[in-house]
């Protein structure tokens, strides 16, 4: 191998590699422009992220309506409770938690607050 003729191989190899590399690329885009979308990786899918966001909102939903039904089933229990005490006895309705309620004169206090706000 001959020092002179270094430059010569070096550029022989580089335009032998851009011709390769060239081929490579217009063979990828004859390729590309068989289909008809292109589509990267990195891009979402708007339906299938639209999807994921409703199914989202529906079990969110969901919790909420169980905390709901749940503290309306807690209250309707506890007037349940009062009721049924207010019909065997006045006193006996004193002593369930509504009627601690009733006659508890902080509560009534918070109310005149709210009401006067």
């Amino acid at each position: 191998m001959d020092i002179n003729n270094i430059s010569k191989l070096i550029k022989n190899h580089i335009s032998e590699s851009k011709a390769a590399a060239s081929n490579e690329k217009s063979d990828a885009v004859s390729a590309g422009k068989g289909k008809e979308t292109i589509s990267d990786k990195v891009t979402i899918d708007s339906q299938r992220s639209a999807k994921s966001e409703e199914q989202f909102a529906r079990i969110e939903l969901d919790k909420l309506n169980q905390s709901s039904f749940e503290k309306l089933k807690s209250i309707k229990a506890k007037l349940v409770e009062f009721e049924n005490a207010k019909a065997a006895s006045p006193d006996a309705a004193a002593n369930t938690e509504i009627g601690k309620l009733l006659n508890n004169p902080e509560v009534w206090g918070d109310i005149a607050n709210k009401i006067i706000d």
